[in-house]
């Protein structure tokens, strides 16, 4: 391997955000925007399966040349520089150009979509039009909920100040703010990555303290909120959805019953999780020699180590090592691609004044790379966002072979990709582990597991809760959208652990709240990750099939993708299967310790 790059490069694309380029890549979309609207703006395209193919061919073609990669290299670089009011503002007006820039082709979908029921079939059956028959189904789908070229022109244009712009600037603000920590004043997201891993005394003391901020800026979080939820309540009633939801789940094309059965069905189960947490409870205060009878939030995510080795801090460099190790056994293509990623600054990995919090991966129809973005501290469970953010990245460099209509993904086949690596990583650490480090590890994938199907389903029945009391209510206050989500943090913890009202203030950072929904795409893909892990265990030939689900990008809806390698996610008991496995691997888990 080369030298390790820790940075984003972007000097392949642009010499920096004042580029001249950046700009005339914007105006040149715009061009084709409207050269594909004045050749097609006659609908004549739908005339038959003839000219509705080459139409469609023409719109792919479109799609590979318009993907917005400058305004994508501006919003990457705004995650690492939150505060910087100047690429705020060049982001803004470029956005507002390629905007409008979209509004020219707005009538080709539309017109699509809104094809009467006879012609739909005629064009399904066409075989002219097979490469084509899964996007005109999904389009099919849409078009119940399709407004007029008009109303969906003046929609894209509402969303940027209805919406986007209260979560930039909700984005900002809570990167400007700090907190303080010993004797140093650091910033907030830091405060949030750290205060796990901290001593018991430590950690307590500055999770109150990381609370208290949110707490002080939730009257910002409280208006933010509020506009964002009743923006998408109006546009749920104006296009006709029956519930806040299912928007987002015609948008992940995902089956709406089988969501809904998939938040009852873990719902019911969170004993499970409460079971855990009273295991937790019992072996982290014996650990730490505390009389307490219960934990509190700040020590929810921390991590359980039962032996008596002092935990030390990982270098990037050892977790590059570790993480390629476990790639190439699997499949060496993987490591190959890994590495292009840490040589060529794909990867952003330390935390800074300013840069947001969290990690992602992030590319486009038509980039030439894609980017991860960590904030790397080197505790243990950052080698496990490094090996879910890779599989995100695996998934989009395998899908570049599909058109470009097909090559991007649903979040919720997304998450399935970037678990089934975690889950590679957790067997190789596995397996050179010593017995207390294996019994350790096997307690910290329980909960990992358990947090992410349970919390996040929980998290799911807040928004519901959320949305419903903005639509009842008109305006929810601060305190109650807090009230609301400490309960929702009660209801998967159980009465081993003690929840505050304060900790209920930790709504404002949660980002995914904004996006509606998005996070039972987290649970699903736990439980469909592990399934797919289980076929691998049994028979390592079954990565080919794995590479063929990250192949298909959106070729189908994510049941078919699954389907098509084994997996049937809509059999009744397939995520009642998937939490026993759960159960059971918590109960032999108990047993070791």
């Amino acid at each position: 391997m080369k030298t390790i790059q820790t940075e984003w490069d972007f000097s392949y694309m642009y010499k920096g955000i004042t580029d001249p380029k950046v700009e005339k890549d914007v105006l040149t979309y715009v061009k084709l925007f409207k050269a594909f609207a004045k050749t097609y703006a006659d609908r004549k395209f739908l005339k038959n399966a003839s000219t509705l193919q080459k139409a469609l061919s023409d719109w792919n073609t479109l799609q590979e040349k318009t993907s917005p990669l400058a305004l994508w290299y501006l919003m990457l670089e705004k995650t690492r520089n939150e505060t910087d009011k100047d690429l705020q503002a060049i982001l803004n007006r470029l956005t507002d150009i390629y905007m409008k820039g979209t509004k020219e082709i707005v009538f080709f979908a539309s017109s699509i979509s809104k094809l009467e029921p006879k012609k739909q079939a005629i064009f399904l059956k066409d075989i002219k039009l097979t490469p084509y028959k899964y996007l005109l189904k999904t389009l099919f789908k849409q078009g119940k909920y399709t407004l007029s070229d008009a109303e969906e022109k003046i929609m894209i244009e509402k969303n940027a100040v209805a919406h986007e712009a209260w979560t930039q600037f909700m984005d900002s603000y809570k990167n400007e703010q700090t907190v303080r920590y010993g004797k140093k004043t650091i910033p907030l997201s830091e405060g949030l990555s750290i205060k796990a891993d901290l001593p018991r005394v430590e950690r307590r003391v500055l999770h109150k303290d990381v609370m208290e901020a949110y707490k002080k800026i939730s009257f910002v979080a409280e208006a933010e909120l509020n506009a964002v939820v009743r923006d998408n309540m109006i546009n749920n009633d104006i296009r006709g959805y029956k519930t806040s939801y299912e928007a987002t789940v015609l948008q992940y094309q995902n089956d709406l019953k089988t969501v809904e059965s998939l938040v009852d069905v873990v719902t019911k189960a969170n004993p499970i999780c409460h079971k855990f947490f009273e295991l937790k409870a019992k072996i982290l205060n014996k650990i730490e020699g505390s009389t307490d009878t219960k934990l509190t939030t700040a020590d929810i995510a921390t991590g359980i180590s039962t032996s008596k080795k002092v935990r030390r801090d990982i270098p990037f460099e050892e977790a590059v090592s570790i993480i390629r190790n476990a790639f190439n056994e699997t499949d060496p293509e993987f490591a190959e691609i890994f590495d292009r990623y840490v040589e060529r600054g794909q990867i952003d990995v330390y935390p800074k004044q300013g840069k947001r919090s969290g990690a992602f991966c992030w590319s486009q129809v038509g980039a030439d790379r894609t980017f991860v973005f960590l904030n790397y501290t080197g505790k243990l469970d950052n080698l496990s966002t490094i090996a879910h953010e890779m599989g995100h990245a695996f998934h989009y460099d395998l899908s570049k072979s599909q058109p470009a209509i097909y090559r991007d993904f649903t979040i919720s086949v997304a998450e399935v990709a970037s678990t089934f690596f975690e889950n590679i990583l957790f067997d190789k650490m596995l397996e050179t582990a010593d017995e207390d480090e294996k019994r350790d590890l096997l307690l910290n994938n329980v909960q990992d597991r358990a947090m992410t199907i349970f919390g996040q389903i929980a998290y799911f029945q807040f928004e519901k809760k959320l949305h419903a009391a903005v639509r009842e209510k008109g305006y929810v206050k601060k305190e109650e959208m807090a009230a609301m989500f400490a309960e929702a943090r009660r209801s998967y913890l159980g009465d081993a652990v003690e929840v505050t009202e304060d900790d209920g203030y930790a709504y404002v950072y949660i980002g995914h709240f904004r996006m509606f929904f998005y996070v039972y795409a987290y649970a699903y893909g736990q439980l469909i990750a592990d399934a797919l892990y289980a076929e691998y265990k049994k028979d390592k030939k079954f990565i080919e099939k794995v590479k063929k689900f990250l192949r298909a990008g959106g070729s189908m809806s994510p049941a078919d993708i699954f389907k098509s390698i084994g997996i049937d996610t809509t059999k009744p008991d397939f995520f009642k299967k998937g939490l026993k496995k759960l159960s059971d691997d918590l109960d032999k888990v108990s047993k070791l310790v």
